[in-house]
């Protein structure tokens, strides 16, 4: 059966799908977008959707005040949980899956922005998207805030500076704190858009895009597989 549909929440111009938008096409599973940051409405529920995907942002968790449309994310992802749809989310997303399940979502010691080792958990070798996966892979992060596991969920990856970068919940409930979903060409509109913020923090914007080339081709393969894998469960 096809009619397949995933609703892509997007926080900013340049949070985008990028891989997993580009996996679900390939597979002719219709993706459609809503952008709570212009305004548009988050549905209560994911009616005429087969799952939902939770892209990154700037925005925190915790600035529920300044961003009210994070609470109806919040309501969005346990609605899906109770249907049985499956859920992922990246950067931002997976910082809102994990308080939706009742984990702290805080500022992290640090920011880590650029391209590093996340390592697999042992047990990853008996989830059905992460096993037989690299068991350390460099993918891109740029995160300043942190999740903790949500109880009942699963702790699935590490890295050196973020103990908790990917975790499962239920059966087919994924938050990730990288951005598995990172293209060459959304890495590029990103560090244009930040260049002054990442100077200010330290940051090269040209190595950055150094470390793209290098890395982004082989994050490629496995993101493409994690994500079709994923949607195996649509």
């Amino acid at each position: 059966m096809n009619g397949r549909r995933v609703l892509f929440i997007q926080h900013g111009e340049t949070d985008k799908p990028g891989i997993l938008g580009e996996v679900l096409a390939e597979r002719g599973i219709a993706m459609d977008i809503v952008r709570p940051d212009l305004g548009q409405k988050i549905p209560d529920y994911l009616t005429e959707h087969s799952g939902l995907a939770v892209g990154g942002g700037a925005q925190g968790v915790y600035e529920l005040d300044k961003y009210p449309y994070l609470g109806s994310e919040i309501g969005l992802i346990k609605s899906a949980a109770s249907q049985g749809k499956p859920v992922i989310g990246l950067c931002l997303g997976g910082q809102l899956m994990a308080a939706s399940f009742g984990a702290e979502v805080h500022k992290g010691p640090h920011r880590e922005i650029g391209f590093f080792p996340v390592t697999l958990d042992p047990i990853s070798d008996f989830d059905p998207i992460w096993c037989d996966m690299p068991k350390t892979f460099v993918t891109t992060h740029w995160h300043g805030d942190v999740f903790e596991i949500p109880p009942g969920g699963m702790r699935l990856g590490h890295s050196a500076l973020t103990p908790n970068q990917l975790f499962r919940y239920g059966h087919s409930l994924y938050g990730l704190q990288f951005h598995l979903e990172m293209t060459p060409e959304i890495l590029e509109e990103m560090v244009a858009d930040s260049k002054d913020d990442l100077l200010g923090l330290g940051v090269d914007p040209e190595q950055l895009r150094r470390e793209g080339l290098a890395h982004l081709p082989n994050l490629r393969e496995t993101a493409t597989t994690v994500f079709s894998r994923w949607a195996d469960f649509l």
